[in-house]
């Protein structure tokens, strides 16, 4: 009791101390950094189906604890790689790509441990679904409850995978509900949906696009007075999916973020003069530009894999005209293939992406997601050392999503303390009632006469090492929208 009683005296003393130097601290710096860890056919995480527990968590938090160390602040973490799924759920079956047969239990839940300790690190963990892939090849068997064996009217072959038609209305429902089932029982940070609407179109022996052989749930829709020609009604169900899903998320945890990463175009010709062959809104049934335009996204990451210096589709070419198109002010955070380093691109051409994002900073907040993880992990063309040691730092937290929460944070009460002959900082709300806003903790630190964006902290996270070299420090709480409030400061 005594002991508690001193901290509250020497946390209340430094508030004081803080209101009378006038320490003047800037903002914290801000870009997301993200990436995507892709679990279908094991790309990024198992390396392999049926591992013991202990290697699939050792594995997972070799990948986690690797992205934090390089310096993300988000990762998309992949929980729905084919009507399956990567955490414990009543909809859909376990995944084969944990155990090598659909439906059988890992014995623990992936996403409730990739949240945790995404969170423990400060970083944002949003769980990625493909909304309508049924079956990823044909390797694993379906389960008894899995949709193609439910309900094999609604799947059909296409290409090498088995897809679910978007034009039966229970096929949307289970896309809304599974990620709307995820937003209520998991802490995510976000729900994301990735470019494979409609499958990508496959040719025949003849260079013709084989049709996605959907003709009796379109004829279904036009025998009940539907009127919409083929490629309409296709957007018009991947339309409601996108949309249901973003109002059901703000209607759960309106703080949840909503992304998408569709095609890195539009349409062809949109600039004039780009594009190649394929047609994403024809195609794919994908209107990128309404859901932008709509504001059904909360982030928008279109997939920019193309280098700077391609002429029709070139990465600059499209993010300038994304962030021309972007009327209700969203972020778009562009995809970079990362993964191709080595193939027709350096590090120094991803770090060159980076920059130019940077560049346009007065009209979009930067941001960016690395397809995929593991070019970061494992250090590919340098590019893990180039953007730990040259492109993040110093440390940066997410840009803020004003449509979501505005909540005005005060200072909280910020001291020091020596347990075990370690100088730590300690810092609390005055109030609890402010806890309920507040979702991280930003801390700064002053070195050598510069205020440096340090490290975030989870909400739950009260304390931590004081940072070498500082002769100040400052902590602000983090919003439900990454608003931050005013910096408590202690001094060495």
């Amino acid at each position: 009791m005594r002991s508690t009683l001193l901290l509250t005296l020497f946390l209340l003393s430094a508030a004081i101390l803080h209101a009378q130097s006038g320490v003047s601290v800037p903002p914290p710096a801000r870009e997301l950094r993200g990436s995507w860890i892709a679990t279908v056919r094991n790309i990024n995480w198992p390396s392999e189906p049926g591992l013991p527990v202990a290697k699939q968590k050792a594995q997972l938090l070799t990948l986690i604890d690797s992205a934090a160390k390089v310096g993300l602040n988000a990762l998309i973490f992949q929980v729905r790689p084919a009507g399956d799924a990567m955490y414990e759920s009543k909809l859909e079956p376990w995944s084969p790509f944990l155990t090598g047969e659909m439906g059988k239990s890992p014995g623990w839940d992936p996403l409730e441990f990739a949240v945790t300790e995404a969170h423990k690190r400060g970083m944002e963990l949003h769980a990625w679904f493909n909304p309508f892939r049924a079956l990823a090849g044909e390797k694993h068997a379906p389960s008894a409850d899995h949709i193609r064996r439910r309900h094999p009217e609604w799947t059909m072959k296409y290409n090498i995978d088995w897809w679910m038609d978007p034009g039966v209305p229970e096929v949307r429902k289970q896309a809304v509900d599974v990620m709307l089932d995820v937003t209520r029982r998991y802490d995510v940070d976000g729900i994301h949906i990735d470019d494979y609407f409609y499958p990508y179109p496959i040719m025949d022996a003849a260079k013709k696009k084989v049709p996605f052989p959907d003709d009796a749930s379109y004829a279904r829709y036009r025998a009940t007075g539907g009127t919409l020609e083929l490629t309409a009604w296709r957007r018009q169900n991947v339309d409601e999916v996108v949309r249901a899903t973003y109002e059901g998320i703000k209607g759960i945890k309106r703080y949840v973020k909503f992304g998408i990463s569709p095609f890195g175009l539009w349409r062809p010709n949109y600039p004039e003069g780009t594009g190649g062959g394929l047609d994403p809104y024809e195609d794919l049934g994908a209107d990128s530009l309404k859901w932008l335009q709509q504001g059904w996204v909360d982030y928008f990451t279109p997939q920019l894999y193309w280098t700077i210096d391609r002429p029709k589709l070139g990465f600059i070419t499209y993010y300038d005209w994304w962030l021309e198109q972007n009327t209700q002010g969203r972020h778009i955070w562009p995809g970079m293939n990362t993964s191709k380093i080595g193939d027709d691109r350096n590090a120094g051409e991803i770090l060159h992406q980076m920059s130019v994002l940077r560049e346009r900073g007065l009209k979009m907040t930067p941001g960016h997601f690395h397809w995929n993880f593991g070019a970061l992990h494992k250090d590919i063309g340098k590019i893990g050392t180039y953007v730990k040691q040259r492109a993040y730092t110093p440390h940066a937290i997410p840009p803020s999503s004003p449509w979501l929460s505005q909540t005005q944070l005060p200072a909280p009460i910020v001291g020091k303390t020596v347990p075990g002959g370690r100088l730590t900082v300690e810092w609390k709300h005055s109030d609890v009632r402010w806890m309920s806003a507040t979702r991280w903790w930003v801390m700064q630190a002053q070195i050598g006469g510069k205020w440096l964006t340090w490290e975030t902290f989870f909400k739950d996270q009260l304390s931590a090492p004081w940072p070498e070299n500082a002769t100040a420090v400052a902590i602000r709480a983090g919003g439900l929208g990454w608003e931050v409030g005013e910096a408590g400061v202690v001094l060495k």
